[in-house]
């Protein structure tokens, strides 16, 4: 890897504790580089606190010349902007994802978010460091009818999703008028591909739940682990860093103690096992996570985990945005063939 793809992994894990920063150090051109994958990555917030933190107290290890300290954080200046217009999103998004459960709950319905601002509120200190644009929920595949009703006295508008087939897909987007591109996403499987679903399926009855001090239902620790692994697999083939560090804050407990009964259980039910062994393993490979390779090593699975680590390495990780990207179209064809097959 090159410079500054060594410092994108250093900054973006939230708990770095910066013993580990590489040797080499950067020019200004090479700070944005950093940033602008970062943001493509998910982990801008993140990597531009601990990127402020070294340019204020220690940019002797940072920067290649000290007095590139002044231009550098000119630089940086509209990564600043571009994260405090989303954090203003966010706070819309946050306060829609309490609202519009309260409102299917009072219909009959039940609705589990899912990653976003549950992930942010219960992994991450402060929550502003987990950025997310949408909000995504997870609900009974018979319950459609009341989704859609509730979704529209809320004043949300449909809204129409190029799909690869007709139909078969467990998704419906809608969009608020107030706010233009922030979508709402109802699912009813964690997984939307029809194809994907033959290997790996995780609907509302399969995740293991439990009840907020809200009295709303919400993924367990172990529910949280299935959720980040299997979207990061099936929707993504971990092209973002977003997905690793989301693991990463997962399996060092930050939403409390993962039971590894009720994980294996809900694993051999959903086919899941695939993707959260290479969740775990990549978490651990791209931020020397021992958490997350001793979770792997006692939930002893049987997994491809040679042919998986040749088509997903941490450095295909890393370019997996950007113009250095090499080979992602058929990495990412192949591991989705993977997934179709249960293991």
């Amino acid at each position: 890897m090159i410079a500054p793809e060594r410092w994108l992994l250093a900054l973006a894990d939230p708990e770095n504790s910066g013993d580990h920063l590489p040797r080499q150090r950067l020019n200004a051109g090479n700070v944005v580089s950093v940033c602008v994958h970062a943001e493509l990555h998910g982990v801008l917030p993140a990597t531009l606190k601990r990127l402020e933190r070294l340019l204020n107290c220690e940019p002797e290890k940072l920067l290649s010349t000290p007095n590139l300290n002044s231009e550098v954080t000119a630089a940086i200046s509209p990564m600043r902007k571009r994260l405090a217009e989303r954090s203003a999103i966010a706070l819309f998004l946050s306060a829609e994802s309490r609202k519009i459960p309260a409102e299917l709950r009072a219909a009959g319905a039940e609705a589990v978010l899912l990653k976003g601002a549950d992930f942010a509120a219960r992994l991450y200190n402060p929550p502003s460091l987990r950025s997310f644009i949408d909000v995504d929920l997870l609900v009974r595949a018979a319950d459609w009818d009341c989704v859609r009703a509730a979704m529209s006295r809320l004043g949300y508008v449909p809204v129409e999703t190029p799909m690869k087939y007709a139909t078969g897909y467990s998704e419906q987007s809608w969009e608020h008028p107030a706010v233009p591109g922030a979508l709402v996403e109802i699912h009813d499987n964690l997984v939307n591909s029809p194809t994907i679903r033959r290997g790996v399926s995780v609907g509302f009855g399969a995740l293991p739940l439990e009840r907020g001090t809200d009295g709303q239902l919400r993924a367990t620790p172990a529910g949280l682990l299935i959720i980040a692994a299997v979207h990061g697999a099936a929707s993504h083939s971990f092209d973002k860093l977003q997905h690793l560090c989301d693991i990463a804050q997962i399996v060092r407990g930050r939403a409390g103690p993962i039971d590894e009964s009720s994980l294996r259980e809900c694993m051999a039910k959903t086919g899941a096992a695939f993707s959260v062994a290479m969740g775990l393993d990549l978490t651990a490979r791209v931020f020397g996570e021992k958490a997350a390779a001793d979770l792997l090593a006692r939930l002893k699975s049987r997994w491809p985990r040679r042919t998986a680590r040749l088509l997903i390495t941490p450095a295909s990780v890393v370019r997996s945005q950007g113009r250095r990207r090499r080979g992602g179209s058929w990495r990412r064809q192949m591991l989705r063939q993977m997934l179709k097959r249960r293991h």
